[in-house]
């Protein structure tokens, strides 16, 4: 059974809920494309309880426009999403001695920005729970399923332009961003994978960049942290002699 309080709930809103309003937009916006490709109001909602990633969702859309076929859908749409594995077992470490379907139900809501958010709690914040974290992920999807569904609606009788979405985009992860520097080495690893990314883009012309550019960022932040430890270890050790 899952058991979470009103204080929960309250507390995983009020550390989800800037997520929560930039789901509006792009929610909106992925309606709207989804219905431009062809689906249904009913097939967003279900799409949106069941694959809850928005890429992936955008994704589909461009696909299906564009005449891919279903198995070339799926093993794209499966590739998109598999950095969630990773994401899940970022977490998992703090979630232990929970019942499966709090698991499942977890696994289910976790996307970027839930992620983001629950790994800065639960390293910084000594206050935060399992059930905090699993009210901010559902309050997230839902915020998200709603915002899609109705954006079937408005692609139905509005003509807007998507162009909007990038920068809610930006916005939203520039505002999860700040929120997790927390140190000059997190400052360090931010400036470099931003500029890395901006660079091998214009390189490589492809979004396998973002990735790479990610990849060496966080060794680099993973070298400077295993750096102060040795040096903080060397001088503790002299000190003790």
């Amino acid at each position: 059974m899952l058991h979470m309080s009103r204080k929960d709930w309250l507390d995983g809103f009020k550390k989800i809920v800037y997520v929560m309003l930039s789901y509006i937009p792009l929610g909106l916006a992925c309606g709207i494309a989804l219905d431009k490709a062809g689906f249904s109001p009913f097939s967003v909602m279900i799409m949106s309880f069941l694959v809850f990633a928005g890429a992936g969702q955008f994704m589909i859309a461009q696909l299906v426009s564009a005449g891919s076929s279903p198995i070339s859908i799926i093993v794209t749409i499966f590739f998109v999403n598999s950095r969630h594995l990773l994401m899940s077992s970022g977490l998992v470490q703090y979630l232990k001695g929970k019942s499966i379907g709090y698991y499942l139900l977890f696994a289910q809501t976790i996307v970027d920005e839930t992620f983001g958010t629950n790994i800065t709690q639960f390293t910084t914040n000594p206050d935060w729970t399992p059930s905090k974290a699993l009210s901010a992920n559902i309050l997230a999807h839902f915020s998200w399923i709603v915002s899609s569904l109705c954006g079937t609606f408005i692609g139905q009788n509005v003509n807007i332009p998507l162009t909007i979405v990038n920068y809610v985009l930006v916005a939203m992860f520039i505002a999860m961003l700040v929120e997790q520097v927390l140190s000059k080495t997190h400052l360090i690893v931010a400036v470099v994978a931003g500029i890395l990314a901006i660079l091998l883009k214009l390189v490589l012309k492809n979004s396998i960049s973002l990735v790479i550019a990610a990849v060496i960022a966080s060794t680099i932040g993973f070298i400077i942290i295993n750096n102060n430890q040795s040096k903080q270890n060397a001088i503790r050790g002299e000190h003790d002699n």
